[in-house]
C-alpha cells in the first residue's frame, strides 16, 4: 500500500518544481515512480490535482486548494519531527504573521527584530496592512489584532495587552481655536477621524465610566492612524486615537491631550491563530516573547 504522506510529499515537489523531471531528481527517484505516487493520491482523493501536457504541468483548481491546505500541515509534522530528534532544543521554521500598518512598523517590527535575534533559525515573514484579513485562507500562524474580542469560534485568541486612545491636537491648533472644556464643543472644530466619513460622524467616548456618543466635525478621514497623526502635528484638526501611534508625540510635546475626562475605552490588542497552530512550539514561543514585550506598555515614551 502507498505511503499517504510520501505521496503528499511528492505531490508538494512536483507543484514546488512546476514538472516531474525536477521533481524526480530533486527525490532521488524515478519519474515513473514519481508518477505513480501522484496517480495513487489522485485516485485516493478521487481528484486531478495536475494538468498534464507533453510539456509542462500546472495544478488544476483543486490541486492548488489541496497544497494551500498541505503545506502547513506537512511544515508543522516537519518541525515536530525535527524538534523531537533534537530533544526541543532546536527551534526552526517559519512563522507568518499579520498585523496593522501602523502597529506593525513601530511596535511589531522591532519585537519581531529581537525574537529573531533570539531565535535565528526561525524565519518571519510579517505582512502589514490595514485591512482585516480572514487568517484561515491567508494561511496566516498568527494574526494581531487590535480592538474588539475576535468571534469566530474556529480561531484561538491569546491577550496581549490594552492601548489607551487619547484625542489630541497640536500646540498651534490650540492656540487658534483655543482648547475645548466639553465635547459639545467637538461639532464646532474640524476632527480627523479614523474609518470613513459615511459610517457616523461622531466618537465614541467615556465619562465616569458612562459611555456617550459625541458628534464631530469630521473633515478628513483615513484607515491609517500616520495619516491622521500627521494631519494633527501640522495643526489640521483633532484626532482620537491609540497611544501607540501618538505616545511619542504626546512624550515630546508636539501633540497635546484634550478632554482627558472624555477617555474613550482601552482597546484590546491579541494574537489569535487556528488551532491546528495552538501546540507549534515555535508559535508558543513566539506568542510569549510578543507577549513580554508588550506587558504593561501603554505607549508613551517616559523623557
Amino acid at each position: 500500500m502507498m505511503d499517504k504522506l510520501t505521496a503528499m510529499r511528492a505531490f508538494v515537489t512536483v507543484a514546488d518544481q512546476g514538472s516531474f523531471a525536477a521533481a524526480a531528481r530533486l527525490l532521488g527517484l524515478s519519474r515513473s515512480q514519481l508518477n505513480r505516487q501522484v496517480l495513487w493520491l489522485e485516485d485516493h482523493l478521487q481528484v486531478t490535482l495536475f494538468n498534464r501536457t507533453t510539456r509542462r504541468v500546472s495544478l488544476t483548481h483543486t490541486g492548488l486548494a489541496y497544497l494551500e491546505n498541505i503545506v502547513p500541515l506537512l511544515d508543522n509534522l516537519h518541525d515536530t519531527e525535527t524538534q523531537l530528534l533534537q530533544g526541543n532544543t532546536g527551534l526552526r521554521g517559519v512563522i507568518k504573521v499579520n498585523a496593522p500598518m501602523s502597529f506593525g512598523l513601530s511596535h511589531l517590527t522591532p519585537a519581531v527584530l529581537a525574537f529573531m535575534r533570539q531565535y535565528p533559525d526561525i524565519r518571519i515573514q510579517l505582512e502589514l496592512s490595514d485591512e482585516k484579513r480572514d487568517p484561515l485562507s491567508n494561511q496566516f500562524d498568527v494574526t494581531l489584532r487590535i480592538g474588539l474580542p475576535e468571534t469566530n469560534p474556529a480561531l484561538i485568541e491569546h491577550d496581549i495587552t490594552y492601548t489607551s486612545r487619547r484625542m489630541v491636537a497640536s500646540p498651534a491648533f490650540l492656540t487658534r481655536y483655543g482648547k475645548p472644556v466639553e465635547p459639545s464643543q467637538l461639532t464646532k472644530l474640524p476632527c480627523l477621524q479614523y474609518g470613513n466619513l459615511l459610517h457616523g460622524n461622531y466618537w465614541d467616548l467615556m465619562h465616569q465610566r458612562t459611555p456617550m456618543r459625541v458628534k464631530i466635525n469630521g473633515v478628513l478621514s483615513s484607515n491609517n492612524g500616520d495619516v491622521l497623526k500627521h494631519a494633527a502635528l501640522k495643526g489640521q484638526g483633532i484626532a482620537l486615537l491609540p497611544t501607540f501611534i501618538v505616545g511619542d508625540a504626546i512624550a515630546n510635546g508636539t501633540l497635546v491631550p484634550i478632554l482627558e475626562a472624555y477617555q474613550p475605552d482601552k482597546l484590546l490588542i491579541s494574537l489569535i491563530y487556528p488551532p491546528n497552530r495552538h501546540m507549534a512550539m515555535r508559535l508558543s514561543v513566539f506568542v510569549k516573547f510578543i507577549q513580554d514585550a508588550f506587558e504593561d506598555n501603554d505607549f508613551i515614551p517616559a523623557l
